[in-house]
């Protein structure tokens, strides 16, 4: 999974559920891609969350979670003002196929990429750009944080993608994940948790 805000409070609350459900786990954070490549090649035994469109670059036999762990929503984020074209570049972090496909839907924009958004939120901060590409939530605990100058937090310029985020792990751990999906049922994790 990649090192982002959003990863860091999932990963926190379901490090806690498999604990709870007595498979203590360890987490090791990489980029998307190199997420599909670890999985399928057997590096790692899952993938904390995906949206389930994404299975289709899996190779490996896989089992998905009965029931999202949440919902996000994705958005372009801009400058106070701004309007929703710019001749400027995106923000946006490389490797996240949803942004990769925003811009190539959007041929005439130009990209500013990032390893991650607290490298993203760094750049918008220094002026690089004034729009990016961004998980709705990870943006506002950022704002809610003050990790945006002041009189500069970002706006909601336009929602891009809402969807479910569900848990992956290889097919050899499904009486695990059923016990894991119904875990979630009982108990969701992200309604009640704060963590969101």
């Amino acid at each position: 999974m990649s090192n982002d805000r959003l990863a860091t409070a999932v990963t926190k609350v379901m490090i806690d559920i498999y604990e709870k459900l007595g498979c203590p786990i360890r987490v090791e954070t990489m980029p998307g891609r190199r997420g599909f490549i670890a999985f399928n090649e057997g590096q790692v035994d899952g993938e904390m969350f995906r949206f389930p469109v994404a299975a289709q670059y899996y190779s490996r036999a896989f089992v998905q979670s009965e029931v999202p762990l949440l919902e996000i929503s994705n958005s372009l984020w801009a400058a106070p003002g701004s309007k929703l074209h710019s001749d400027g570049p995106t923000g946006y972090v490389i490797g996240l196929a949803w942004q990769e496909q925003y811009l190539a839907n959007t041929p005439d924009e130009t990209k500013s990429g990032h390893r991650d958004v607290d490298d993203v939120i760094s750049h918008y901060n220094m002026g690089t750009f004034d729009r990016f590409l961004a998980e709705d939530e990870t943006i506002r605990l950022a704002i809610a944080n003050g990790a945006f100058a002041k009189g500069q937090e970002p706006v909601q310029l336009e929602a891009v993608k809402v969807g479910a985020l569900y848990h992956f792990l290889g097919a050899e751990f499904a009486p695990f994940m059923n016990r894991l999906s119904q875990y979630l049922t009982d108990h969701p994790p992200f309604e009640r948790s704060g963590a969101m």
